[in-house]
């Protein structure tokens, strides 16, 4: 794989995640960083050794070392920064939500596509090694035919009209920030719902809500974010035959454990078996299968680390596609982000909430 200099828009908490993100990466060069502020971008390239800075975006989309570009801004800078991006000719992974709507992302996607430039949104615990793990097991069928789902992502965060997340102009609340991972997790697993049914507790943007898709094949998910609570932040996955418990916190996970349920096989040929059939004491026949029961059933832990902090492997998908010369991502392909903004832009229409200046039906 040859080298793939980036850069980024955008100096906050994100940006500096990925930053270092890419810093475990050995064919990856963190070349420039863009911010509205030039003693904010010195201070950025300082921390990451970046060697050069810019008071602008668009002055960061002029260099031409650039190939690739993250943006890290606020959800509704998303659309433009990225056209900024695309049209300079630079590829461009784009931090989640994509943009704040699917209008939006397709404005977006089809300039992408016109100029045949990589675009992927930067959902990055698609790629972490544990999700591809989970998903190869489910389709191989390790719990049988799974049927339901129930994801959630919840921090409580102490209100502030001046914080991005409750502010409506900036694209705040908990679907765009928190819901969007158990609502992308349920698409990665699931494909997409026939029926979508959600309830929000309404501020000034929506501060916590539920959301429950119905498949086509009848499966169930349920999914919650909130601003309000810290919840579980966990996933548990209930087949026919067992079930896989992602272990916290859903947007990092590392550990997973599967639950298989006794067989009713099992059950109907235990007492045929010789060392019961021996037993005398239907007591302990009783004792007997119920432990062998709790021993079938015991949860087995599977650890699958990873290396760096985890925004890493979005970036070396990036830069695998870059180098194969492919314009989208097989993981996160851009018709899957547009299904999942038009998603949540059906539940949002179910709250009648709209962001300023947005156009939803």
């Amino acid at each position: 794989m040859t080298t793939i200099n980036w850069g980024i828009l955008g100096t906050g908490s994100v940006a500096r995640q990925f930053a270092e993100g890419l810093h475990s990466l050995p064919n990856a060069k963190l070349l420039a960083v863009g911010s509205r502020s030039q003693e904010t971008a010195q201070i950025f390239s300082h921390k990451f050794n970046i060697p050069r800075s810019y008071n602008s975006y668009e002055k960061l989309v002029q260099d031409e070392d650039i190939e690739i570009v993250y943006i890290a801004t606020p959800n509704t800078m998303h659309k433009d920064n990225c056209i900024l991006c695309l049209t300079a000719g630079k590829a461009v992974l784009c931090e989640k939500p994509f943009t704040i709507n699917a209008t939006e992302a397709r404005e977006v996607i089809e300039l992408a596509r016109k100029k045949k430039l990589f675009c992927m949104e930067a959902m990055w615990t698609r790629f972490i090694p544990l999700m591809q793990k989970v998903r190869d097991m489910i389709n191989e069928g390790v719990i049988g035919e799974v049927k339901m789902l129930t994801a959630d992502f919840g921090l409580r965060i102490e209100f502030n009209e001046n914080a991005r997340h409750f502010n409506p102009n900036l694209g705040g609340g908990a679907l765009l920030d928190m819901g969007i991972y158990p609502i992308s997790l349920a698409f990665f697993l699931f494909g997409t719902p026939s029926t979508i049914v959600s309830l929000a507790s309404m501020g000034k943007v929506d501060e916590q809500s539920t959301v429950i898709f119905r498949y086509s094949t009848g499966q169930l998910a349920t999914l919650y974010s909130s601003f309000s609570t810290n919840t579980p932040s966990e996933v548990i996955i209930m087949g026919t035959q067992g079930q896989l418990h992602i272990h916290a916190p859903i947007y990092r996970p590392s550990q997973f454990s599967i639950t298989k349920f006794p067989s009713q096989s099992t059950s109907s040929s235990a007492p045929k078996s010789g060392w019961i059939t021996a037993l005398k004491n239907i007591s302990l026949v009783r004792k007997s299968y119920s432990y062998l029961s709790r021993l079938v059933s015991r949860p087995k832990k599977i650890v699958i680390p990873y290396v760096g902090n985890g925004y890493n492997y979005e970036a070396a998908e990036a830069m695998r596609c870059l180098n194969n010369g492919d314009s989208e991502s097989q993981i996160m392909p851009l018709d899957e982000t547009l299904t999942i903004l038009e998603t949540m832009d059906t539940i949002r229409s179910q709250w009648h909430f709209k962001y300023p200046n947005e156009g939803l039906e």
